[in-house]
């Protein structure tokens, strides 16, 4: 292939996702055209794809606004990703907003507008208590807006309004895609960052590898914050469900080597809610020295940022006895009633003289419904 050819080829390559098939009169080998072209149509611009305006072509920067009215579409899918794709263009972002169906409630209407407009609801503003500022206001009326309507007689959807006209300052080129909305991290760019993260590389040096390799920031389409984001996402997906499996196959292995250990826990939506446990030397302590038990909850230390709770108390040589430790979903009423529950379980309901806690009312009112007999004494 010569050089003019490849000229040829790469004039004839347009966006798959952005072009739909307008013209009814195409034949098959304009479509087995269109399935070729899939595997460029990452590499493409969004504003190279052309859509066929009463048969002739244009490419979405060049779309005026009589062009608007002759464009028709298959489904309204294609109807939000056109738009969505010409506010980029154009320097904005598009946000679904009104629909409207049919006496059958099939969808029939469908209207995007630009994501500024209206205001911000009162409710909002006038918050009395507030702990945050205000974020910055984002509506402010813009009118721009699309509407399509499906065509029983064409079975197209057609564009029956369009206003084009914004009130605010639209969104440089060279900057749109640094907007959240347009900021994307393809497969190749992950594929290559997760290999790099793999040997150690440190993800600010990847982030300036990355930006060097695509010939400045402009090119790269996700900031630094995406690719830390990225790197969570993948640990969390790692781990998820890892750490509850991996603190139950400890408590398991160590029942092996210690038959009195009991542990006790919840599941939540397929996830570990609360759990409590004791090994056999604290269950027998607290046969002995169970009668003045202290329950407290101010250790929140860990990077769960869950309350851990500590059954403690003292032996007859004045040194500190840990009966019992919890980690708990949150510190209601209900869950200390489940924890003490659990715990007077572990212990084969032994119940205490005298309770020592903090000042927390919930916890006061579980320890009153679960140990009603024993003494409340604050500490000190």
């Amino acid at each position: 292939m010569n050089i003019d050819d490849n000229k040829n080829l790469k004039e004839s390559i347009e966006c798959d996702e952005l072009c739909f098939g307008y013209d009814s009169s195409s034949d098959k080998e304009e479509e087995n055209l269109i399935n070729n072209e899939n595997e460029f149509s990452e590499s493409m611009e969004v504003s190279n794809c052309s859509y066929k305006i009463q048969e002739v072509e244009k490419k979405l920067n060049e779309l005026s606004y009589d062009d608007m009215w002759g464009i028709e579409f298959d489904t309204v899918d294609q109807c939000c990703d056109f738009y969505r794709n010409y506010a980029k263009v154009h320097g904005f972002v598009a946000r679904l907003d009104e629909k409207g169906q049919d006496f059958n409630g099939n969808l029939n209407m469908r209207q995007m507008v630009c994501n500024r407009e209206g205001t911000r609801r009162k409710k909002y503003l006038e918050m009395e208590n507030r702990k945050k500022d205000h974020k910055p206001i984002t509506r402010v009326m813009c009118q721009a807006n699309i509407r399509f309507h499906y065509d029983l007689i064409l079975q197209k959807w057609r564009v029956t309004k369009f206003e084009e006209t914004h009130n605010h300052d639209l969104i440089p080129p060279k900057y749109i895609q640094f907007v959240p909305a347009y900021r994307t991290m393809t497969d190749a760019d992950k594929a290559q960052a997760d290999s790099l993260h793999f040997y150690g590389v440190r993800t600010c040096h990847i982030m300036g590898f990355m930006v060097a390799q695509k010939g400045g920031p402009n090119r790269t389409r996700f900031t630094k914050k995406d690719l830390y984001n990225h790197f969570d996402r993948s640990r969390r997906a790692k781990i998820k469900d890892g750490d509850a499996h991996a603190a139950l196959s400890y408590l398991i292995s160590k029942a092996d080597e210690d038959p009195l250990l009991q542990g006790k826990f919840t599941l939540k939506d397929g996830k570990l809610d609360n759990l409590v446990w004791a090994d056999g030397s604290s269950i027998t302590d607290y046969q002995c020295f169970g009668d003045v038990l202290a329950f407290d909850t101010t250790y929140q230390k860990n990077k769960y940022n869950r309350p851990l709770v500590v059954f403690s108390g003292t032996s007859h040589h004045g040194q500190t006895c840990i009966f019992c430790c919890g980690l708990l979903s949150d510190e209601k009423r209900e869950t200390y009633i489940l924890v003490l529950n659990m715990f007077m379980e572990i212990m084969g309901n032994k119940q205490p003289i005298a309770v020592v806690r903090d000042g927390d009312l919930a916890m006061r009112e579980a320890i009153k419904e679960v140990l009603p007999t024993a003494a409340h004494r604050l500490c000190a």
